[in-house]
């Protein structure tokens, strides 16, 4: 029999496990190990479809690739009898059955696997009301530590004895709450996920022309960290707990959850024009060259007209101005007519001469610090949300992709080691995908070698960690996701 110490030591090491995975390969390991059983097998009962779940499995004297599946809750198989009767079951020789079973066991897996199980103790596993959650097997009680083959299970098997079977219930008790808990955990992690996944798909409905940037900037970043983390020579000091990845993870797919709250109107403003803007100056340059023509005025100024509007319509296309078409918006501004109705106008208004004005991209400093203004917005959002202490650097670390290391950067003007080591991984991601993004309608997506080769002077400007850009461009961290393009 066990002692009291170590039932209670066992609930101490079973209970602080979070982890699912880890929970069932630690308490199969323990639990056999307590009974000297070389194999064991763990299920999770799905109250909703009534069926259980081949979660988890071990043989000491095979090692044979797990494949989980479903089956029936019910009294045709050795778990699902234990199930319904929610009882304990001991079996000295499964080859050999008590008649009163209505279950006969599946030799299939001996068969596959040239194992040959003989003794089992299969216990339910309940929850602290007394509800099914699992079911435990233990399989192939040992006399001795070797390997066990069809040749010599006879000889090493025994059965479970009835000091085994009061163990056993005393164990559903301490396993039943660690796995509750366990599952608990579990079903919150899965609501945070459907949560994340739910706010990404948000944000890419709300801004379709980058729609895959916050799935493809958290492949990036990702594997980046990992890679790093890893990399003792590299990195000796930076290295990442499976917490601490799951925190970069949600952060990266939240970056861009400000975004949210800005006008689509600027979020998808393809062109320096907002949709319907450039019919109406078209529609003015035909009034005046119509007034034109009608006042006598000479030819050279009515084919002047046809010029600047030529010059307008490719200021309105999100390339760099140069200054011919800029001195052709300065004449539309001062260039004045009248209309049929003896109204004057100039060609262009001064709206429309701000817009058309910009000089590279399609934003006016006033929409490009609403555009900005979105890592504000990520940060206070999020810092809103009660996160776990395991998760509470989630709103800091989503709010620093525009940071740099100069410290000019926002929302906070942070600089150097006053930013993150994630942060800083999450800026290198952020810009290599706009660069090289192929679903952005005002650009084509940049080769990857010159974007490469952006980062790295990037880096050179202290705009962005060099140690960083060095590692992802030089080991091209990239290569298995670039291609990904939604």
């Amino acid at each position: 029999m066990l002692t009291q110490n170590a039932f209670i030591e066992l609930a101490y090491s079973l209970v602080s496990i979070r982890d699912l995975d880890e929970l069932l390969g630690t308490m199969l390991t323990r639990i056999r190990n307590m009974l000297d059983a070389d194999a064991g097998s763990l299920f999770i009962y799905d109250e909703e479809s009534d069926e259980l779940l081949f979660k988890y499995t071990q043989n000491d004297s095979l090692n044979l690739p797990f494949n989980s599946f479903r089956m029936p809750a019910n009294e045709h198989s050795i778990a699902g009898f234990c199930a319904v009767r929610n009882n304990v079951i001991n079996l000295e020789d499964v080859y050999h059955l008590d008649p009163k079973f209505p279950f006969d066991f599946n030799p299939s897996f001996d068969k596959m696997s040239g194992y040959k199980t003989v003794s089992m103790l299969v216990f339910p596993i309940n929850d602290m009301n007394g509800r099914l959650i699992g079911v435990l097997q233990l399989i192939n009680k040992r006399a001795k530590e070797e390997k066990i083959t069809p040749d010599n299970a006879d000889e090493i098997v025994i059965p479970f004895d009835q000091d085994d079977e009061t163990t056993a219930h005393s164990l559903s008790c301490i396993v039943g709450m660690a796995l509750e808990n366990a599952l608990l955990y579990d079903s919150i992690e899965e609501m945070w996920k459907g949560f994340i996944s739910a706010c990404m798909t948000a944000i890419d409905s709300r801004d379709p022309i980058t729609g895959g940037h916050s799935q493809r900037v958290t492949d990036y970043t990702m594997l980046t960290a990992e890679a790093m983390s890893e990399d003792d020579e590299a990195f000796p000091d930076f290295k990442l707990s499976p917490a601490d990845l799951r925190c970069l993870k949600y952060s990266c797919m939240l970056h861009d959850f400000g975004k949210l709250v800005i006008s689509e109107n600027i979020l998808q403003k393809a062109d320096k024009l907002y949709p319907g803007m450039l019919e109406v100056i078209e529609y003015r340059f035909g009034t005046a060259k119509a007034m034109a023509k009608l006042n006598g005025k000479p030819q050279e100024e009515i084919d002047e007209l046809g010029k600047l509007l030529g010059m307008v319509q490719k200021a309105n296309i999100p390339t760099v101005l140069d200054d011919d078409t800029s001195g052709g918006l300065d004449k539309c501004l001062t260039y004045e007519f009248e209309d049929y109705d003896g109204k004057t106008h100039t060609l262009l208004t001064e709206k429309e001469y701000i817009y058309l004005s910009i000089k590279r991209g399609t934003l006016t400093q006033e929409e490009r610090e609403i555009i900005q203004s979105h890592a504000n917005h990520t940060f206070d959002f999020l810092v809103k949300i009660p996160w776990t202490n395991e998760l509470k650097l989630v709103p800091i670390v989503a709010a620093l992709h525009h940071e740099r290391i100069y410290g000019k950067g926002y929302p906070f003007g942070l600089a150097g080691d006053q930013i993150h080591m994630q942060g800083r991984i999450m800026a290198v991601a952020d810009i290599f995908d706009a660069l090289t993004a192929a679903d952005r309608p005002y650009k084509k997506a940049m080769p990857v070698p010159k974007a490469c080769a952006i980062l790295k002077e990037e880096a050179e400007r202290f705009a962005l960690d060099k140690k960083v850009v060095d590692y992802f461009v030089d080991n091209a961290l990239y290569e298995s996701i670039i291609g990904r393009q939604d």
